[in-house]
């Protein structure tokens, strides 16, 4: 009876894990999660060698770009204006060979050109160039880089510092025009208006298109060669407003943020706005202010 027992258990034991082998081969494999090999770069950098040191390692790589492009804003920007100034002032104060190149180029435009022949576009691309650096943010789908109040502040001030610096030298260095009517013929003021308006046009529309600001030079550009056709300026007194007109433009930028903390105009109880007038005899502003 006991042996019985003994084999019917056994047989039992026996049928239970076959069924239990069976079973287990039947099952799927698990499925995987994700397909991504393991490689190094699935280890924190932060583990290996410590959050500080990472860190350090981030500013310095951060501070090195910050430098790069401080200096590259900084510097590139200025080079421009100062060779023009320095072409400009070299004629004034070195009778040759640079102000000898302003008589060579009158020369052969008198030999294309009578005297008695003029032409007044000269006096529409003057103020075409500052019309557009301040309207054409109004257009839609041209979106300017500043809103209409900075963007006023912005062409006010780059407006103002070019008519002191432009008017100032002309009574100051008095130069007789090529026509000979009057001594006022340094810096050419017609140049200083629309190359301001060009570089106001470039810096406030880059981002929409370049062509704008490109479209601007070319105006500021056949403004000067113009006023040489029409004999009112030397070549140097073009190029002297030229770059008059392209610093005046950085010094009004650069002077927002001190009219923004001189003003408070970030303020929610103060206001400011600010109207430029541009007229054939003069430049002027009306602003009003808040409290």
């Amino acid at each position: 009876m006991t042996l019985r027992r003994f084999t019917a258990a056994a047989i039992l034991f026996a049928a239970c894990s076959q069924a239990t082998a069976g079973q287990n081969d039947t099952l799927p494999p698990p499925a995987m999660t994700s397909s991504k090999l393991i490689t190094l770069d699935d280890f924190s950098p932060q583990a290996a060698y410590g959050t500080s040191y990472m860190q350090m390692l981030e500013e310095a790589a951060a501070s090195e770009k910050q430098r790069k492009t401080v200096l590259a804003r900084r510097g590139s920007k200025f080079i421009l204006p100062a060779i023009f100034l320095a072409y400009g002032t070299a004629a004034r104060f070195n009778q040759l060979p640079v102000r000898q190149f302003d008589f060579d180029i009158d020369h052969e435009i008198r030999k294309r050109n009578p005297p008695d022949n003029t032409y007044p576009i000269d006096n529409y691309l003057e103020l075409a160039t500052p019309v557009l650096a301040y309207g054409l943010g109004f257009i839609p789908g041209i979106e300017a880089k500043h809103n209409f109040r900075d963007r006023t502040i912005i062409v006010a001030t780059s407006f103002l510092v070019m008519e002191g610096l432009a008017y100032g030298l002309k009574e100051t260095f008095p130069v007789v025009r090529p026509r000979g009517w009057d001594s006022r013929s340094f810096p050419s003021g017609h140049v200083s208006v629309a190359m301001t308006g060009a570089h106001l046009m470039f810096r406030e529309y880059r981002d929409v298109s370049p062509w704008i600001g490109v479209a601007g030079y070319l105006m500021a550009t056949a403004t000067g060669a113009f006023r040489m056709i029409n004999y009112a300026h030397w070549l140097s007194d073009v190029v002297m407003g030229a770059g008059i007109g392209l610093i005046s433009v950085e010094a009004g930028y650069m002077m927002l943020p001190v009219w923004h903390s001189v003003f408070g105009i970030e303020d929610a109880d103060r206001s400011f706005s600010a109207v430029p007038a541009f007229g054939p005899h003069g430049l002027g502003i009306a602003a009003v202010y808040r409290f």
